[in-house]
């Protein structure tokens, strides 16, 4: 048999595929030490709510230092940041694993974890079951991460922070010399097919409840796990805070403003694309005006629907007509 065909095929193969793997950002590190964070009430979630795209600055001026409110039986630190936003660069391929640690002080109650990375990914348009027209524009896949989240009880973390991710696996030695794995993981995700210890996609936020009603005051510690850095930049931006209650109604659109560009400052026009997901509910029109932050391919007739829906002509119309009523980036 010949190898002709196979040394063909060789020669002929000029992809290495190294275009599609993020590169490492060498000015941010990639396993960051965020520290205490104040576990927020639930008018304070509201006002972070409120701020939309600009919740990262709502954290900056709001924490530390600031006047705090009394929770329940407890009375905030207002030494403690209400929430964080911030960057983490790409660990080296075949290293350690990246990523961000924070801790909390249990309230005695129920307490809502979230994590969102950047920046908005949107599947409705491809799942079978509740197709949304709406976000039927192609996403834009270099600009998203996704990081996985983990927590329990600080005394049962087994990484350093700032230095290196652990997790809360222990370990014992049965009578017959066998090693036995336990799992204090306390941070239970449920999929959308109802499995236990699901994770959320890329750039979708993840959360869970952690009931700290036997640790009032006992410290708690949450890993945030690089799963995925954004091909744009090896730099991944996330928001998280820590709120009282359960993790009821906890979307997308609960941390806004979390792309943050190489400065910090949140990534020009993702607040008006974060207005057309999360408020207007319909992509076709910023996407058409601003190709570049969604996808590629998108399907012709998804702009002739945004153009028929304005009554314009063009796209330079429908961009008249469009940012006469919404906020439009330059």
């Amino acid at each position: 048999m010949s190898s002709l065909p196979l040394l063909a095929s060789l020669v002929g193969c000029d992809r290495s595929g190294f275009d599609q793997v993020p590169k490492p950002n060498e000015a941010y590190p990639s396993v960051v030490e965020i520290g205490e964070l104040e576990v927020i009430s639930l008018d304070q979630y509201n006002a972070l709510a409120g701020e939309g795209s600009a919740a990262s600055t709502w954290c900056n001026e709001t924490s530390p230092g600031v006047a705090r409110e009394t929770v329940g039986d407890r009375t905030q630190d207002d030494d403690l940041p209400l929430c964080y936003y911030g960057q983490v660069g790409l660990s080296e391929i075949g290293g350690d694993i990246g990523g961000a640690t924070f801790t909390f002080e249990g309230t005695g109650g129920n307490v809502c974890l979230v994590v969102d990375p950047e920046t908005v990914f949107w599947n409705q348009a491809v799942e079978s079951t509740t197709n949304r027209d709406n976000y039927s524009y192609p996403d834009l896949e270099e600009d998203d991460g996704d990081m996985d989240m983990f927590a329990g009880l600080s005394a049962y973390y087994t990484g350093s922070p700032g230095v290196e991710i652990g997790d809360f696996t222990g370990f014992y030695t049965d009578s017959l010399g066998n090693q036995i794995a336990i799992e204090y993981g306390l941070c239970t995700q449920v999929g959308a097919q109802g499995q236990d210890d699901a994770h959320a996609g890329r750039a979708t936020p993840e959360y869970c409840t952690i009931d700290t009603s036997d640790y009032a005051g006992v410290e708690f510690t949450v890993v945030l796990e690089s799963f995925s850095v954004p091909l744009d930049d090896g730099l991944l931006s996330f928001g998280v805070m820590a709120r009282e209650g359960s993790c009821s109604g906890i979307s997308e659109c609960s941390l806004l403003g979390e792309s943050l560009d190489e400065e910090g400052n949140v990534r020009d026009c993702t607040p008006q694309l974060e207005k057309a997901f999360c408020t207007e509910q319909n992509l076709e029109p910023f996407c058409c005006i601003h190709p570049d932050m969604c996808g590629e391919d998108a399907n012709v007739d998804e702009c002739e629907s945004a153009l028929d829906e304005l009554s314009v002509g063009n796209i330079d119309e429908l961009e008249t007509a469009y940012c006469t009523e919404n906020d439009c980036c330059d």
